[in-house]
């Protein structure tokens, strides 16, 4: 859940540490004195910005954990296509929040959602989110999703957020009524010029 919304918790979500991952590959049996752990493949569609953030991770992988990571970018047909027949280890996706609620977010990742492009199920979680979206009280409600993040970013991981966008907007003082909101959809009707 992204900053700003309702059910952020910025402590949710694995830290970045080098020795850890470590422990965890050697307890896979990967490492040194062990198996070379395989050369893995990280797509992304298309976009600059896409591709500086592939070449960072595979520069990471490499030198923190000696992992070879082989990039590939493909156009959004194409890549939206292999994720549906041949998904690689690691590929990127992102999303625009359509409401400003958590579960447009976390919806996204039950078995049944056609944006689940990892093919991870977890039936507690699917149970975590129908609850969640149903629950009118708001600190259970913010339980609930506290505890799918807890599955989807700590447990089980089958995906990493790595950043949430920024936007920097420059808005005249004259301007009454700016049509700024955090989901960037954008409505002109009270908007007027201070005379």
């Amino acid at each position: 859940i992204p900053a700003g919304m309702f059910g952020y918790e910025p402590e949710k979500g694995l830290d970045f540490n080098i020795e850890t991952a470590k422990k965890l590959l050697a307890d896979a049996g990967y490492g040194e004195g062990k198996k070379k752990f395989p050369k893995i493949q990280l797509v992304f569609n298309t976009n600059e910005d896409h591709r500086r953030v592939a070449e960072n991770i595979q520069a990471q992988l490499k030198r923190n954990l000696g992992i070879e990571v082989e990039i590939q970018n493909e156009e959004w047909k194409v890549f939206l296509n292999r994720l549906k027949t041949d998904p690689p280890e690691i590929f990127r996706m992102g999303w625009l929040a359509d409401y400003p609620d958590p579960d447009n977010f976390m919806n996204l990742m039950t078995s049944y959602s056609e944006n689940n492009r990892t093919k991870w199920k977890n039936t507690s979680y699917d149970k975590l989110i129908e609850q969640a979206v149903a629950e009118l009280n708001p600190e259970k409600r913010k339980s609930l999703y506290s505890q799918a993040q807890e599955l989807l970013v700590e447990k089980e991981t089958p995906v990493i957020p790595l950043f949430n966008s920024v936007r920097q907007l420059l808005i005249s003082k004259r301007l009454e009524n700016p049509p700024v909101n955090r989901l960037e959809h954008y409505s002109y009707k009270k908007v007027a010029i201070k005379q």
